[in-house]
């Protein structure tokens, strides 16, 4: 698989399922060139089989490599960063919630969902851009939601890309990102 293959199923996801307004945005910035995506996030838990290792290795087999490591501790996460050896190819970070450190019932509402995965899905990259992968009542989410943004979106989202950013450093027609904003 390579970058450009896996990065436009993402990207297809992303306009399709989560961000539809995404599209018009990149064809407000349009210029001569394509747009470069500085980055992509994408949002885990620390669970087996789930994990960062689990969701940097269809990067990994498209030629990614590790570079960074961060940690949030309020927010209970941590998060890799991985780049790929051609410099037009978007960051990827992984962040992933540290379940353990979260309340019981937001354990026990993770175990829940994990417990419905069909593991085999799991194989491949489809799973990247597939959603949610599991079923969530809305009282599971509003109780994931008091706790943590990160886990009710999460779990209510499923797996695909929590955001794409444009390279603004590669536009012409803009010398700062306030610009761009404005615009």
């Amino acid at each position: 698989m390579t970058p450009d293959v896996l990065f436009q199923s993402l990207w297809n996801d992303y306009i399709q399922r989560l961000c539809p307004s995404a599209e018009k945005v990149h064809q407000l910035l349009q210029e001569d060139e394509p747009l470069i995506n500085d980055h992509i996030a994408l949002r885990t838990f620390n669970v087996a089989p789930l994990g960062i290792a689990t969701l940097a290795q269809p990067f990994l087999d498209a030629g990614y490599k590790p570079c960074g490591d961060y940690e949030f501790e309020s927010k209970k996460l941590v998060a890799k960063h991985f780049e790929h050896p051609d410099p037009k190819q978007p960051k990827v970070f992984i962040s992933e919630l540290k379940v353990n450190e979260c309340s019981d019932e937001l354990q026990a509402i993770v175990a829940k969902l994990v417990e419905q995965l069909d593991t085999d899905k799991l194989k491949g990259h489809e799973f990247l851009y597939g959603g949610r992968l599991w079923d969530l009542s809305f009282a599971d989410y509003q109780v994931l939601a008091k706790e943590s943004e990160y886990a009710s979106w999460l779990a209510a989202h499923g797996y695909g890309a929590n955001h794409f950013t444009v390279s603004v450093n590669q536009l012409s027609a803009f010398t700062e990102v306030k610009g761009v904003n404005d615009h």
